[in-house]
């Protein structure tokens, strides 16, 4: 009715004179480069480029731009899309070269020390295979592993690629759902409306996935990036058959200049980022394509032949450039600066280029194998790299120190009102021996109780015979809970002496809210810190009656900090002191407030995470001094409350200051260690500042 045609012939019109993919544009590969290259800078620490990362949100809309307009052409010219053929174009692209990165990855990883320090390898390795990283990362992350592997700056090889994660769920997902998009639009305009209400849907939920789970599921959650890639595929469905206007090609340099500033003036952590704010970048990218449609300068000086060459080979570069840039760090190679940087980008772009020449494009255009073997091929060789991995690999191993559950139970806290007396009957001594014991051969079994320990006497006052067991609560982090369980398989072979249990928060001092400064980035503290210190702590001293609490800090309360912005507070500036006098105070009238016996703080030995003696602020025994002087003013404003134990002493007189079999990571005691140390030094401690003998 009114129209030249009828809609069926148009439609079968349409598809005869309209071709199933879309016109190459080099300019756009020029976007690539610069996407790629703003990464490198990022990653190579130039100065100037601390935003640098967004490049990759640009690759996010660049590709929901390429990868929707092809769909739209494919549907267009053939009626529906055909996705065997879509998924085994993308196996056959991307693959390959993902999958040999990882080999090599593994293989460097058992024939090198590399990534000895890297716990959790295995599980990015099959998460990097199964295009599920951001979500192993964001799982894992503020766990021991990751925490003590970046307190040491050990970078994953395989790190990034959460972000090829994210574009490689957007491929398996989207053609399904651009299918069922161009059912339920029927119209062109439509369609635009649907994909419109679900953009707009996933702009607002990034920040609202920001506010509710943080900063890093922000940045890593698939649902919170996903505006970025729908952006440009909102733009390849709205330019979709229609001729884009040349006064368009202002936005193109309008919207270069926004990214350059923002790459510039965005901060390496924290702000916009990390706040829900990247779909503004994805907008932003989005006028740049749309600007790049029409001829002008800035799309000629895009499809230089440099930037086309960096861009065809963008992939190759994204994904080795991340491991070769941790393996060629200034400790291996002896030199920094620019030429460091240099030699890792030499080294990048060489080996895209073979990679690119000799092993990508060779296998995308191989001819004469269909879909099923492609699929075929793909699963399989996936399945066979993570089978190596999980026999290759080591697991993770983050929990070396931890307590059986039994010992747990047997060494639980009554909670009965009982008395903690002395009794009128004969006074047993548990005596301190008058020189310190040699170095003890940690392999070995450590006696029962100290009790059971006959040495030379010194003048301090024997343990008299108590009515009930002493309680105690280790409290701290991993470094506490390592030595805590120690304490507690102690108590649960003491049964008559003493009952323990920990409670204890990983990656948390003692030092409140606001920032610290770890490997140059600043980090938010959790609110799980601040919780466990305000309630969980307090309430179970008060639950249990505690006789003693033993406060064990060592890496976070060293650190750098902030709570207002700028520079932040080292630990020896008198800022730094009263604000460790304050929280520490703070904690410990809380626990005397609700009960607690005693309290004691330990001076305990000086970490040196995975032993690579890197002179991190945690190294650093100034630092740590500072916090013993804390503990002493803590001390001394409640005698026969408060005490001190110095852990750090006696691990220099026992020799165990500097042995690794000891501290296997250079940070938490072993097991054995720890129950020896508990037996013949920290369990008396406690007894006797829950009796007021120290």
């Amino acid at each position: 009715m009114g129209g030249p045609v009828s809609g069926e012939a148009a439609s079968t019109r349409t598809r005869e004179r309209r071709p199933s993919s879309i016109a190459y544009q080099p300019a756009l590969d020029g976007v690539r480069a610069l996407a790629v290259l703003a990464v490198l800078l990022f990653h190579g620490e130039v100065p100037g480029f601390s935003g640098g990362y967004l490049g990759v949100s640009v690759f996010f809309t660049l590709s929901g731009f390429l990868i929707t307009s092809l769909l739209a052409a494919e549907t267009e010219a053939k009626g529906s899309v055909g996705l065997g053929a879509f998924y085994s174009r993308r196996a056959r692209r991307l693959l390959p070269a993902s999958v040999l990165l990882v080999v090599l990855v593994m293989v460097a990883s058992v024939v090198t020390d590399w990534f000895d320090a890297v716990a959790d390898l295995r599980s990015h390795i099959i998460g990097s295979l199964l295009q599920m990283a951001n979500w192993v990362f964001l799982a894992s992350d503020g766990s021991y592993q990751e925490l003590l592997q970046q307190a040491a700056g050990a970078a994953s090889p395989l790190e990034h690629f959460w972000s090829l994660a994210i574009e490689e769920q957007f491929y398996w997902i989207w053609p399904v759902a651009f299918v069922g998009l161009w059912k339920l639009g029927r119209t062109p305009r439509g369609r635009l409306a649907v994909l419109g209400a679900v953009t707009a849907a996933f702009v607002v939920a990034a920040p609202l996935i920001a506010a509710v789970w943080g900063s890093d599921a922000a940045y890593w959650a698939s649902p919170a990036r996903a505006a970025e890639i729908l952006l440009g595929a909102f733009l390849a469905l709205a330019l979709a058959g229609r001729t884009v206007s040349p006064r368009l090609w202002v936005l193109a340099p309008a919207a270069l200049v926004i990214l350059g500033v923002c790459v510039v003036t965005f901060p390496a952590a924290g702000g916009p980022a990390y706040s829900g704010w990247l779909p503004a970048i994805g907008a932003v990218s989005a006028l740049l394509l749309l600007g790049l449609q029409v001829d002008s300068p800035v799309r000629s000086a895009c499809a230089a032949p440099p930037l086309v060459w960096l861009g065809r080979i963008s992939y190759g570069v994204y994904l080795f450039h991340w491991p070769i840039f941790v393996v060629m760090n200034d400790e291996r190679t002896g030199i920094d600066g620019p030429a460091l940087f240099a030699l890792r980008m030499m080294l990048t772009l060489g080996v895209a280029q073979l990679s690119f020449m000799f092993f990508e494009q060779p296998i995308r255009k191989a001819g004469g194998i269909g879909i099923r073997p492609t699929l075929v091929a793909a699963g399989g060789a996936t399945a066979a790299v993570i089978v190596a991995a999980v026999i290759m690999v080591p697991g993770a191993d983050s929990d070396y120190w931890a307590t059986e559950s039994e010992v747990v139970e047997a060494a639980a806290l009554d909670t009965d009102d009982a008395p903690l007396i002395i009794t009128e009957s004969a006074v047993t001594a548990v005596e301190q021996p008058s020189e310190p014991e040699p170095p003890v051969d940690i392999d070995t079994e450590p006696s029962a109780t100290s009790a059971e320990t006959t040495t030379t006497t010194s003048t301090i006052p024997p343990i008299p015979e108590l009515s009930r067991p002493v309680r105690m609560i280790v409290a701290g982090d991993s470094t506490g809970e390592a030595y805590g369980n120690g304490v507690v398989s102690w108590a649960a072979a003491s049964p008559d002496t003493a009952q323990a249990e920990l409670n204890v928060e990983r990656g948390c001092g003692f030092v409140r809210d606001g920032e610290y400064l770890l490997e140059g980035e600043w980090f938010d503290v959790r609110d799980d810190c601040s919780d466990w210190l305000e309630r969980d702590l307090p309430d179970r001293v008060a639950e249990t009656g505690a006789d003693v609490v033993l406060m064990v800090t060592t890496s976070w309360d060293v650190l750098d900090r902030r709570w207002d912005g700028g520079d932040g507070f080292a630990t020896e500036t008198d800022e730094m002191r009263a604000r460790l006098r304050f929280d520490f105070t703070r904690v410990t009238d809380a626990l005397l407030a609700e009960g607690a016996g005693a309290v004691v703080w330990v001076k305990a030995p000086i970490p040196n995470p995975l032993w690579l003696s890197r002179g991190t602020a945690q190294e650093q025994p100034a630092r740590h001094a500072v916090l013993h002087e804390v503990m002493e003013e803590v001390v001394a404003a409640n005698p026969g409350e408060v005490y001190v134990v110095d852990l750090l002493e006696y691990f220099d007189d026992a020799g165990y200051t500097d042995d690794v079999d000891l501290r296997p990571d250079g940070v938490h005691v072993s097991p054995e260690a720890a129950q020896i140390i508990a037996t013949d030094f920290l369990g008396e401690q406690m007894i006797r500042a829950a009796l007021d003998l120290l």
